[in-house]
């Protein structure tokens, strides 16, 4: 064969030469074979060596090929694959866009169902501003509530007084006024006159006792507030969201961070949605791809759709072509860049096997002096050894070594036996990687006279061993090399590294692995100028959890939060478990405070999603604090104190919530660990008193109960406002030990009074939300009524609506229990929360105790006493009795008295008074009406009330 190829002109090869030169590295096989042409000594060839020249060309030229039939059917496999995963991914998409669209606008077909109801209830009364007032329609998608009236005249609204007018001519208000259904309608969009801003309006209509048209209930809300779903980890930076009604008008459209106008959408053509016959008809639900002409952005994407069931709108996800094929157009690249390589490999390979076939002879010596090492080893030796002989080039480049001899234990290390072992090269064991760094090291040893290394084999070599210390020593021409297999000891090492730097609970890296990554991404930062963020995340109510269902289930919810993190993160981000239910986030490179927000954001939003624990569900929420490298800091543990500084503040804020570090939170977070630090040594050394207000008989005045109030009586402060330790003491969870101990506290003085014969009278007590759900409410009241021999008439417990939403099954449960032991249980503070009427009816609780903000408005406003008027028929028709709360005036006194109120408390009565101060409480009557409609305090209710009635 070697003559073939010498024989070889030029004038035969340039075919050849223009097949191998499609690929760059095949270039120089290329000039081999026409330097070898040239030295050809015969003019011509024969048939027989032309037809074999051209067989080995043919066999290149296939072997050429291979590669790149391979690779592109791998690229059209994968080609195939991309458009079912995006089609997969737009219908998942549009999917949870159309759940969260419609739970959406389920909240604005609630608030005009209730503003309706109230409106009706009230004929007509209602004010929007008073329910402005107290807390409602201040989220930021509410733009503007109104209620209009039959003749289409705006009589109340959020806005200010002097923007109201009419919408008479608006389509909503005819289509409303000629359909007695009083279903919710969305309105295309237009601009809103009072505001100026473009709206989507919700309305409903009203109707008055006859059923006829009463007017509208209009709830505005910017388009933006449907395309806010954009922000989830799934939707692309290019990708299109739109919203379209049943009219083919779009209420939203956005494309990546813009957002477009509903007059001048996303689209350039709104597809019809289930209207058959006309031009771009689309089903229902479905998917497909729209070319770029469809949008304004003219980029072509694969969209989703889906009509919503409960609502007139249709969702569109179109997921962009171009940027999901980002992540394939490299590794297509890459792939075309290995075929090239391997085309050249193969036929060089074939080119120099021809060439070496005839040129190569195999040359054995064997001296006495490589003999003489040889025997050196033992054949009973845990070392494998071999003499290898060394097979050079033309030009002396050792390009391999033959076995000449070992032992059994080195034949036995590749899984043969001795004599299979013999006469093998030394390439013939490895890989082509292990091989080509084994060469450069016995290259290195046949130089230097000596060389030793620790090596790690890929799984393609023949060793049964994946670590190896070697060492070769030069005897003569000749190389004496040994063999100790440390497979065991490496991985014994890698398990002590591992487990030195990974969270055995969650599998995350843990603090130390943090430290160390840290401190190496700042040098990176500050080599190139970069920006890095810090996330510190504390699981809010996390000790709760491990209190009320166990460790175990903290430990799974650990785990669970761990992989939820995981999931809202990019690829480049690093996360790590920093200590008990703290974990960080490094965001590196960072895009500045924006971008961290928004990752702490989605943070926020994963955590507070429900936990399925062994014991049932629960909500815990996260905080985050947030640190940036170079403005808050340089280094590693500068970085962290500050992350966890703003942590803190955000726990501040209520929890749930993110927040960047600034210099002023350090004085703030002191001085709240001060005041933190103070409440616990306070439930420690016992700081808290209580004082009683009491509650009267509205008819007769006489005392009925008393409300035990906590106060905390600082060494240095002296009596601390309740407001500034009792939100502090629910934030810390605190509040659970100060509620046992006002329990506790409550019962020891009801056996006090009693040891001393007074009359005794109910006290009640108040339960915070926190207490009922994870204090052991139950038990704690079990236990101080029996340790005191205290009936369980002499106590009634205070709830807050609040505390009674959610889980309803678990929540009348609780109460049920509390109420077979006899307690009484009130509604404290009704009107300030978000019960409802079939929740109260449900829960069967057995006192209301009005919240002040509604007596303080009687007298000043007729609707008033209309609305107070209607809470006591409520509560009277459910079985409830009704306390007011804030009675301060004679005159509010006498309007409760005639609108059938049962009971009174307030400054007019009496202030909260020491324990000393109640036994001359209990005698006779506090307040009297007289013939004259007059109230009178009686001697002795007047004790630190500072009140003195001139009547």
């Amino acid at each position: 064969m070697s003559q073939v190829i010498v024989m070889i002109r030029c004038k035969e090869l340039k075919a050849f030469g223009y097949l191998l030169t499609q690929g760059r590295h095949c270039m120089r096989a290329y000039t081999i074979f026409r330097r070898l042409a040239n030295k050809a000594s015969r003019p011509a060839l024969s048939r027989r060596t032309l037809l074999s020249c051209l067989l080995w060309l043919a066999v290149c030229a296939a072997l050429g090929a291979l590669p790149w039939i391979a690779v592109e059917s791998m690229i059209a496999n994968e080609q195939r694959a991309f458009d079912k995963a995006i089609s997969t991914d737009a219908m998942s998409i549009a999917g949870g866009y159309a759940q969260y669209l419609t739970r959406s606008i389920e909240q604005m077909d609630q608030v005009t169902m209730h503003i309706k109801f109230d409106w009706e209830k009230s004929h007509g009364m209602l004010r929007l501003d008073d329910l402005v007032a107290r807390g409602l329609f201040t989220a930021p998608q509410f733009v503007l509530v109104s209620i209009a009236d039959r003749t289409g005249r705006i009589v109340t609204t959020t806005a200010h007084p002097e923007q109201s007018g009419s919408i008479a001519g608006h389509l909503y208000f005819q289509l409303h006024k000629n359909n007695i259904s009083s279903a919710l309608h969305i309105a295309p969009p237009e601009v809103d006159n009072l505001s100026g801003k473009t709206v989507i309006r919700f309305t409903r209509r009203l109707d008055a006792n006859d059923d006829k048209f009463d007017g509208v209930v209009v709830l505005s809300v910017e388009p933006e507030y449907f395309s806010a779903f954009y922000d989830g980890p799934s939707v692309g930076n290019i990708d299109f969201l739109a919203a379209v009604g049943a009219d083919g008008i779009p209420r939203s459209s956005r494309i990546g961070a813009r957002s477009y106008t509903p007059t001048m959408p996303a689209l350039r053509r709104i597809p019809a949605f289930g209207r058959q016959g006309a031009a771009g008809t689309f089903a229902l639900n479905g998917g497909r791809w729209l070319d770029a002409e469809w949008f304004t952005d003219n980029e072509r994407r694969f969209v989703g759709w889906q009509t919503l069931t409960a609502y007139p709108l249709t969702v569109m996800v179109g997921l962009s072509e171009r940027e999901r094929l980002l992540r394939y157009a490299q590794s297509w690249i890459t792939y075309r860049r290995l075929a090239a390589w391997s085309s050249a490999m193969l036929v060089m390979s074939v080119l120099v096997a021809a060439f070496m076939a005839g040129r190569l002879a195999r040359k054995k010596q064997q001296a006495r002096s490589v003999q003489a090492a040889y025997r050196l080893a033992t054949e009973s030796g845990d070392e494998g050894f071999y003499m290898l002989h060394p097979l050079a080039a033309e030009d002396g480049l050792i390009m391999d070594f033959e076995i000449m001899d070992c032992n059994a234990r080195g034949a036995a290390l590749f899984d043969m036996t001795k004599a299979e072992f013999l006469g093998r090269r030394l390439s013939w064991n490895y890989s082509a990687d292990d091989f080509s760094r084994t060469l450069v090291a016995y290259r290195r040893a046949m130089a230097s006279g000596r060389y030793e290394e620790e090596v790690q084999y890929s799984s393609g070599s023949r060793s049964r061993m994946k670590w190896a210390r070697r060492k070769i020593v030069r005897s003569g021409d000749a190389l004496a090399v040994t063999l100790c297999d440390i497979t065991e000891a490496k991985a014994q090492e890698r398990e002590l590294i591992r487990l030195a730097n990974t969270d055995e609970l969650t599998g995350l890296p843990n603090r130390a692995w943090l430290m160390k990554f840290l401190s190496t991404a700042l040098e990176q930062a500050a080599q190139t100028d970069g920006a890095l963020a810090l996330l510190f995340i504390d699981l809010d109510r996390f000790k709760e959890v491990n209190d009320a269902f166990g460790h175990s289930a903290g430990d799974a919810l650990l785990r669970e939060a761990a992989q939820r993190l995981q999931s809202t993160l990019r690829p480049a981000d690093h996360i790590a478990r920093f200590g008990g239910d703290e974990f960080t986030v490094v965001l590196h490179p960072a895009g500045g405070e924006s971008e961290a927000v928004r990752v702490a954001e989605r943070i926020i939003q994963a955590l507070g999603q429900p936990f399925q624990l062994a014991g049932g569900i629960d909500q815990i929420g996260a905080s985050v604090g947030i640190s940036l490298y170079p403005r808050d800091g340089d280094t590693a543990e500068a970085l962290l104190k500050n992350a966890d500084i703003a942590m803190y503040a955000a726990k501040a804020e209520g929890k749930g919530a993110c927040c960047i570090y600034r210099q002023e939170l350090y004085e703030s977070i002191k001085a709240r660990v001060g005041i933190e630090r103070a409440l616990a040594e306070a439930l420690e050394v016992d700081q808290f008193i209580l004082h009683y207000q009491p509650r009267i008989d509205a008819a007769t005045g006489k005392l009925l109960s008393l409300e035990a109030l906590v106060r905390w009586h600082h060494p240095q402060r002296g009596i601390v406002p309740p407001m500034e330790f009792i939100p502090l003491a629910e934030s810390t969870g605190l509040i659970v030990r100060l509620g046992a101990l006002v329990v506790e506290k409550t019962c020891r003085q009801l056996a006090q009074w009693r040891a001393q014969g007074l009359p005794l009278a109910p006290v009640s007590i108040n339960v915070s939300a926190v207490q009922f759900h994870h204090g052991g409410i139950y038990d704690v009241l079990a236990a101080c009524m029996e340790r005191f021999r205290i009936g369980p008439e002499w106590i009634e417990l205070e709830i807050t609506e609040s505390a009674m939403l959610g889980d309803h099954a678990g929540i009348a449960g609780k109460l049920a229990a509390i109420q077979a032991l006899g307690i009484k249980l009130a509604v404290d503070d009704f009107g300030t929360g978000y019960s409802s009427l079939s929740q109260l009816q449900r829960l069967d609780m057995d006192v209301l105790k009005v919240d002040r903000i509604f007596t303080a408005e009687l007298g000043k406003k007729a609707e008033s006493i209309v609305l107070f008027k209607a809470i006591v028929s409520m509560a009277h028709a459910l079985g409830m009795r009704v306390v007011a709360e804030g009675v301060e005036t004679q005159q509010q006194a006498h309007l409760l008295r005639a609108l059938g109120c049962d009971e009174l408390q307030g400054y007019l009565i009496s202030r909260p008074v020491p324990p000393g101060a109640v036994p001359a409480l209990m005698h006779g009557a506090l307040l009297v009406f007289d013939a004259g409609s007059r109230y009178a305090i009686l001697p002795g209710s007047e004790i630190e009330t500072g009140y003195a009635l001139a009547e």
